[in-house]
């Protein structure tokens, strides 16, 4: 049974929405293409059969080719993504990040958040509070500006921070929450501080000599420590 591109594209790519279908497709084209070279090639170095009619030729033709489509679209050969990922660039790159990577669950996300704050000496709740505002808990969350994950890290910040793999829910955690430490000692332990320059970059809350007058920033505080202390609360109770 034949794959269509589109399922092979989501079989390949499940967490990738922005995959180029048309890079995509031509590097399939391409690894078909060269698989049916290949094969022909193969076929040539074998004696030929005089006796072969020509229908059997074209029935011979036909059948490499379709071997080849067949190859390039199951996946089993691997030339098209490495083809893809040369086309498409840091677009593939994401791609190939989230490739296999399955979105954290509650319980995952649970577990990383307590060992994150108990190695950092943070309040479990603040950190919890950030992933909601940031990502809803989303592992595989990707924003507009390139931030990725359930703390939304950007690269730069989260090479800094020793993340190798964003899409790891819990590199991720540690890695935004050993940031989030880093912003609390850098403002003297002033929550609202830190989580402007969580937001809005540590640059520009000294800019300021303070919070920054955005109101996505100023909402931002607002909702994370609404949060925590919702989170407080219920586990008051």
């Amino acid at each position: 049974m034949s794959i269509s591109a589109t399922e092979s594209t989501g079989a390949r790519f499940p967490n990738a929405k922005s995959v180029d279908s048309k890079k995509w497709k031509a590097a399939q084209d391409f690894e078909a293409m060269f698989i049916h070279q290949m094969l022909k090639s193969m076929r040539n170095t074998v004696p030929k059969d005089e006796e072969m009619s020509s229908g059997r030729r074209i029935f011979t033709e036909m059948l490499d080719e379709q071997i080849a489509n067949t190859a390039s679209r199951t996946g089993h050969f691997g030339l098209a993504q490495i083809v893809y990922k040369e086309l498409a660039g840091k677009e593939a790159q994401e791609a190939y990040s989230a490739q296999g990577m399955n979105k954290a669950s509650g319980e995952q996300i649970e577990s990383w958040v307590n060992e994150a704050a108990q190695t950092l000496g943070l309040d479990k709740n603040l950190i919890k509070a950030v992933i909601r505002q940031e990502s809803g808990g989303n592992s595989l969350a990707r924003s507009s500006k390139g931030a990725k994950g359930l703390m939304q890290l950007m690269d730069s910040t989260a090479k800094d921070m020793g993340v190798a793999n964003s899409y790891n829910g819990r590199q991720n955690i540690i890695g935004g929450a050993k940031y989030l430490k880093q912003m609390l000692i850098r403002f003297g332990g002033d929550e609202s501080k830190a989580l402007a320059a969580y937001n809005a970059g540590p640059g520009t809350v000294e800019q300021y000599g303070g919070i920054p007058p955005y109101e996505e920033t100023k909402n931002y505080i607002k909702n994370v420590l609404q949060y925590r202390e919702q989170l407080s609360q219920e586990e008051a109770l």
